[in-house]
């Protein structure tokens, strides 16, 4: 048997990684459905804002990645920062505000008081490293009476410091605030003996904040008052710097002065407007708004740089609302989270590929790595190592020239090396399948060959074939054909069972005649056509799906009009398995995404059936990515070439 099958949990658990109290499971938390606020996330690659008031455009926090520490670093106040807006003596209430958001993530709140136009906007610009609030007034009625007095002010504290790994824990300091008059910001330095990070705040026009308090006690406020005629207009800017000390935060607040507000607001609109794909058209302005969002959620909070190194990195999420957000999962980022980038970005697609395999070829097939690449949460799984070659090969499909360059980098080769020693060393030689010891689900395996991950297998070698002769300039080889080939057949010999509605494809076998009926989300047989391992038509997969989606399969979906095929890692619906309908074509869910609450408009890891309200893991950033693909996909599917009806619950 392959390393891959062998033991990895211990003498107390079997090669399924099972105890005698079963398979030993991390699952998530079912949410507290009282307890999510309303938040509007936004970031760049340097910083991330993952949980403003989606109200009134408070801000609580701020999240960068850290090499050095090895997750993710957020800073916390009371709140960071916060507008308030007296117009005509009057504070313009909380339930006065109403949000916007513009081009896909870029968030704005507005407010209509005494014949004034008060707005607020946030926004991360993608070359600096930091944030630019900017809350603005203008008269837009005459009155008869007098011009109309306006107050705008921005205040906040910084508290905290926190690292994000799995778990949360404080950095206990020594934490130092001051204000430096050379770059005319007030600084924080949060440390962990040596400085960790530092935050900063600074007056567009360099405008000393007024301040109370010391240290991490200290309050800081931003104000200007201004009488209103018709057409008049005030602003008020706070520009917030990040860097992995208080000189490169100050500094970074100097740098955004200098390119001034209006430039950093425009960048950042001209940065998401790249990146949110086709238009739809007006009959499907909801359902781009839900492709939009995701998809620019997907490209912020699922990668960015690191505020002490400057290397890229690949987490399933930067915000701390997911339950696992500062670390990396291979499948999570070029499975689930590469397509969406692709298909708008291929430079930054590049980028992806390149930090995966120079930062995260060094284990490849871990469970979890740390976003530095280090091993964090040991277990072989197939589908990780796969995803490496099929994301090269589907940035060689748009991108041939820069593919090439990549691969002929060294670093890239040697990563792309130990993969393919990887993917080798998982084959069982004596029933040619290969073999994982946990599912995509992160789950122990119940048997070691995993029929969808052997079929990612064969999928992986038919693109490591293409790629092999794109470096050797030639048609791919015979024997990278032919492993793909005696995969297919070992698939047919070892993992097809007689079902209740005839041959159909198991969850997973031993190579010896025994085998398990299942399915998940994570790692669906319904994406053996998408993946191009079956044919859309083949009776064995139109089996396979029937079973999936029926009352045979002890997790298939349930009541509400939501419901979709679950597992013993999460028993809600998956975002995923409404990706996973899509791309084997289920439109239904076109109609029906618009509709679902998720988190905030936002991919969350399950919804409540009847409601769409999240049920676990908040801010799935990658899962976000996955979303936006399979819109894209279905989209672009010719009307009525597939409508879904393989997808009707049998009973």
């Amino acid at each position: 048997m392959s390393p891959a099958a062998q033991d990895e949990s211990g003498a107390d658990a079997d090669a399924g990684g099972a105890t005698a109290d079963g398979p030993i499971l991390t699952v998530p938390d079912v949410l507290d459905l009282d307890e999510i606020p309303p938040v509007q996330p936004t970031g760049s690659p340097w910083v991330c804002l993952p949980d403003i008031d989606a109200v009134d455009g408070t801000v609580p926090s701020l999240t960068v990645l850290h090499d050095r520490a090895g997750g993710l670093v957020e800073v916390t106040g009371a709140p960071l920062v916060a507008a308030r807006v007296t117009v005509d003596r009057s504070v313009v209430p909380r339930d006065a505000w109403r949000a916007e958001v513009v081009s896909g993530l870029l968030p704005t709140w507005h407010a209509e008081v005494a014949g004034c136009r008060v707005v607020l906007t946030i926004a991360c610009p993608p070359q600096q490293r930091g944030v630019v609030v900017e809350v603005t007034a203008e008269r837009t009625a005459a009155r008869a009476d007098a011009p109309v007095p306006v107050e705008l002010e921005l205040h906040g504290s910084c508290t905290a410091a926190a690292l994000h790994v799995f778990s949360s824990r404080p950095l206990e300091g020594p934490h130092r605030c001051r204000f430096d008059p050379w770059s005319r910001a007030l600084v924080w330095e949060l440390g962990a003996g040596l400085p960790v990070v530092g935050f900063a705040v600074r007056a567009a026009d360099g405008t000393e904040p007024v301040r109370e308090g010391e240290g991490l006690t200290t309050r800081w406020s931003l104000r200007r008052r201004a009488t209103l005629a018709s057409d008049d207009r005030a602003t008020l800017t706070a520009l917030l710097g990040v860097g992995r000390e208080a000189d490169s935060a100050s500094l970074a607040t100097v740098d955004l002065a200098r390119r001034g507000a209006a430039t950093a607001i425009a960048a950042t609109r001209r940065w998401m407007d790249a990146r949110r794909g086709a238009d739809l058209g007006p009959d499907r302005a909801a359902l781009q708004e839900v492709r939009d969002r995701n998809r620019l959620f997907c490209a912020t909070f699922a990668a960015g740089y690191t505020i002490d190194t400057d290397e890229l990195a690949l987490v399933t999420s930067r915000s701390p609302r997911y339950y696992v957000s500062g670390a990396h999962w291979t499948r999570d980022s070029l499975l689930w989270a590469f397509p969406a980038v692709l298909a708008v970005d291929p430079v930054g697609a590049g980028a992806w590929v390149r930090a995966a395999l120079t930062r995260y070829a060094r284990h490849p097939g871990d469970h979890a790595l740390s976003i530095t690449g280090g091993s964090l949460y040991p277990g072989f799984e197939l589908d990780q190592v796969c995803a490496f070659h099929l994301a090269v090969d589907a940035l060689a499909a748009v991108d041939p020239a820069g593919t090439d360059a990549l691969l002929r980098e060294p670093e890239v080769a040697a990563g792309l090396a130990r993969v393919d020693h990887a993917l080798d060393g998982a084959r069982d030689p004596s029933t040619g399948l290969y073999a994982t010891f946990l599912l995509s689900s992160d789950d122990p395996a119940p048997l070691p060959f995993v029929t969808f991950s052997n079929a990612l297998a064969v999928a992986a070698l038919q693109a490591r074939e293409r790629l092999r002769a794109r470096r050797g300039g030639g048609e791919p080889g015979r024997a990278g054909h032919a492993a793909a080939e005696a995969l297919l057949a070992a698939l047919d010999r070892h993992l097809v069972v007689e079902g209740p509605f005839g041959s159909m494809f198991a969850g997973a076998g031993d190579g010896a005649g025994h085998h398990v009926l299942f399915d998940e989300p994570p790692g669906s047989l319904e994406l053996l056509a998408h993946h191009g391992v079956v044919a859309e038509d083949d009776p064995r997969f139109l089996a396979t799906v029937a079973w999936i989606h029926s009352d045979h399969n002890p997790h298939g979906p349930g009541e509400g009009r939501f419901a979709t095929p679950t597992c013993p890692h999460a028993e809600h619906p998956w975002l995923l398995a409404i990706g996973n309908a899509l791309l084997r074509g289920e439109d239904r869910w076109l109609e029906l995404l618009p509709r679902i609450v998720m988190d905030n408009h936002h991919a969350c890891e399950t919804i409540d059936a009847r409601t769409g309200a999240p049920r676990t893991g908040l801010a799935f950033a990658t899962c976000a990515g996955w979303l936006a693909h399979a819109i894209d996909v279905a989209t672009a599917r010719a009307p009525g070439a597939n409508s879904g009806e393989g997808g009707d619950h049998v009973r």
